[in-house]
C-alpha cells in the first residue's frame, strides 16, 4: 500500500482529490488544515474549494477518528497525522508551512510507509525530491492528448457516392456529427479513392472543403489536418478556431498566415491581433 501526502495546493485545486486515490493511504498533514482555513475567508475561488474540503473531511468524521484513519468507499483511508514529523529536515529551512508538510511526509518514509508526496507547486516538488521523497504532481484534470475533440472523423462510404459527392459538392449527413466537424470520405472499395467535407449542421449536409487548394501568404498545406484547418481558419462563418497539436506543426504559423491573409489579400479585416497568455496555460 502507498501513502500519498497530500500538498494544500492539491485540494484547493480539487477537492475531491482525497477520494482519487485507490485503496492507498491518503494523508493531510495538519499543517494543510490550517492553511485551509486560512483560506476559507477568501471570496475567491480558492476560498470556496477551501471551505468545500472542510465540509468533505468533516463528513468523513462519521467512519473513524480523524488522527486515526477514515475508510474511503475506494478501499483506502484518509487520516490527519498531528504527530509524525522527520527529525532529519535541514537545520537552515525555516519554520514554514510548507517546510513543516515536507517534514511530516519525510517522517512517515522514515518509519517506514512507502511514501508519494502530492504537489501542484513544482518548487515543493523539487524540494521533497532533493529530501529523497518520490513525488508526483496532482494531474487528474489533466486530458490526455489523445482523448481531446480531434476535429475531423473519417467515414466510409460506398464507391459511387464518392463519386457522386466530389461531383455534386455535397451529401446528406450521417447522423452524430458534430457542428463544422470535419470529414475524411474514403470508398468502402477504393482506397485511394477519397474526398473532403465540413459538416453543416443547420443543414444537415456535408459539403466538400473549399479552401483545401488555397495557399495563404504562399503557405501550402502539407497534409490533410493543416488543409482543415485552413478552412477553418479562412471561413468567416466560423468565429473562433482552436488549433492542438505537438510543436512543430503549423499551428501559429497556419494561423498567421490564414490572418495576414484576409487582412491584406483579401482586406475582410482592418487589423490582426496577435496575443499569448504571460502564463503558459
Amino acid at each position: 500500500m502507498k501513502t500519498f501526502v497530500l500538498d494544500t495546493n492539491v485540494l484547493i485545486h480539487d477537492p475531491d482529490s482525497i477520494f482519487d486515490f485507490d485503496d492507498n493511504e491518503v494523508v493531510i498533514p495538519l499543517t494543510v488544515i490550517e492553511e485551509l482555513d486560512n483560506l476559507k475567508r477568501s471570496s475567491a475561488e480558492r476560498g470556496r474549494n477551501a471551505r468545500l474540503v472542510s465540509r468533505k473531511i468533516d463528513a468523513l468524521r462519521e467512519r473513524g477518528r480523524l488522527d486515526k484513519g477514515m475508510s474511503l468507499d475506494s478501499g483506502g483511508s484518509l487520516r490527519i497525522e498531528t504527530e509524525i514529523k522527520s527529525d532529519n529536515m535541514p537545520a537552515y529551512l525555516k519554520k514554514r508551512a510548507d517546510n513543516e508538510i515536507l517534514s511530516v511526509a519525510l517522517g512517515l518514509k522514515e518509519n517506514g510507509s512507502r511514501v508519494i508526496f502530492i504537489s501542484k507547486d513544482i518548487n515543493m516538488r523539487i524540494k521533497a525530491e532533493a529530501l529523497g521523497l518520490e513525488v508526483q504532481d496532482f494531474d487528474k484534470a489533466r486530458v490526455k492528448f489523445e482523448e481531446l475533440y480531434a476535429g475531423w472523423r473519417e467515414i466510409e462510404i460506398e464507391d459511387h457516392l464518392v463519386d457522386e459527392f466530389q461531383e455534386q459538392k455535397v451529401m446528406p449527413a450521417p447522423e452524430g456529427l458534430i457542428p463544422q466537424e470535419f470529414l475524411l470520405i474514403k470508398s468502402s472499395t477504393d482506397e485511394k479513392k477519397r474526398a473532403l467535407g465540413r459538416y453543416f449542421s443547420e443543414e444537415g449536409v456535408i459539403k466538400s472543403t473549399f479552401y483545401d487548394k488555397a495557399k495563404p501568404r504562399g503557405l501550402t498545406a502539407l497534409n490533410m489536418e493543416q488543409k482543415f484547418a485552413i478552412e477553418a481558419l479562412m471561413n468567416e462563418d466560423i468565429k473562433l478556431v482552436t488549433l492542438v497539436g505537438l510543436a512543430g506543426t503549423g499551428k501559429t504559423l497556419l494561423a498567421l498566415a490564414c490572418g495576414l491573409h484576409m487582412v491584406f489579400d483579401e482586406s475582410k479585416y482592418r487589423k490582426l491581433l496577435i496575443s499569448r497568455p504571460v502564463i503558459r496555460l
